[in-house]
Formats: C-alpha cells, structure tokens, sequence
C-alpha cells in the first residue's frame, strides 16, 4: 500500500466530510448523491455501504452539527465562571461566528427548512435538538437566578435562530449585533442585577 494511500481517509469519512460541506453550501435536495461522490472521490456503491440512504447521510451529518456545537457550547461556557456571563458569552460567541461571510446560519435550521414535514426523520432530529439547545439556556437561565427562566431561556433561544435565520437579508455582521443588542436586553431585564 502506498504512502498517499495509506493516509486518504476512508470512502465514508470522505463521502460524509463531502456531502456535509455540500449540503451547508447549495443545500440537501439541490446535491445529488452523485456529486457527493465525485467530490468525495468514492462511489456510489461506497456511499450505500456506509449509508443505507440519503437520509442515513443527512442523519449522520446533523449528529456530528449536534456533537460539534455542544463542544462548542462547553467551549464557551467553561471559561466563564457565572452562568449569567455564560450567557453573554454565549451569544457574543454566535454574533462573532456571524460575522464570518462564509457563514450561511445554522445548519441545523437549513436541514429542517429543506424538510417541513413534522414527521420526516430530518426534521424531527433537528427539532430534538433545538429542544436540547433551548433547555440548556433554560438551566443556565435558571443559575443565573431569573424569575422566569423558561421565558428567559425560550427567548434566547428564539433570539438566537431569529439572527441565524436574518442573515441572507441583514448581513452577518448586521444579524450578529442586533443578537448582541438583543440578548443584552433581555439579560438585564430578566435577570437579577450582578
């Protein structure tokens, strides 16, 4: 075996790495499973043998978009020692990504926007996940002492995928401080002063 192929990375991490960077960009429906393999170098027998279907790929792909961010939400929040800061540190991290003009929004909301049927598998993955995004800013809001702590958390969270969601009319850098502006307004107003 070669050196060149003994460091490829294997057909289905190719395929998936591929197909993810695809779908983010034109999106799920506009790829076919066909240009995910030419990109991927790899064919579509491989692509079947690692995933049973196009949805199999697309499930695959949310839950490595699920694993990253909450490796990015403990990231952000175990450098700050109050919940309140993580909070803000929370939402000033997002507005920041924001601002990156290669970024389209979250990918969760695309994948659900592509599949509006509450009962296909995409859709329910994603809003399962969005659940689990709300409830953690729910807790967070609750340490850091808010009254309300479900309205508080459900605000933020809706706060959060309204900013991902204006960017193709506001412009990152604009979507990213009215998130800031935003979640400021809602942390002092619901929560107790520091």
């Amino acid at each position: 075996m070669s050196e060149a192929t003994a460091t490829k990375p294997k057909a289905a991490q190719r395929i998936q790495s591929a197909a993810k960077d695809l779908f983010y960009r034109q999106g799920i429906r506009a790829t076919g499973v066909e240009e995910v393999c030419r990109v991927a170098e790899a064919t579509k027998m491989s692509l079947y043998r690692a995933y049973p279907s196009k949805d199999a790929l697309i499930a695959a792909i949310l839950c490595e978009d699920a694993q990253e961010w909450e490796v990015w939400f403990k990231e952000v929040t175990d450098v700050v020692p109050t919940a309140a800061g993580k909070l803000r540190a929370l939402m000033n991290a997002a507005a920041q990504e924001m601002e990156d003009p290669d970024y389209r929004g979250c990918p969760m909301l695309l994948a659900q926007a592509e599949f509006p049927d509450p009962e296909h598998p995409t859709h329910r993955l994603v809003a399962a996940f969005k659940a689990r995004v709300c409830h953690a800013l729910i807790e967070l809001a609750r340490e850091a002492g808010a009254a309300e702590p479900q309205r508080l958390g459900e605000l933020l969270s809706m706060l959060f995928d309204g900013a991902w969601s204006s960017i193709p009319y506001l412009g990152g850098k604009r979507a990213g401080a009215v998130l800031r502006d935003g979640s400021d307004i809602f942390l002092r107003t619901l929560l107790p002063a520091e």
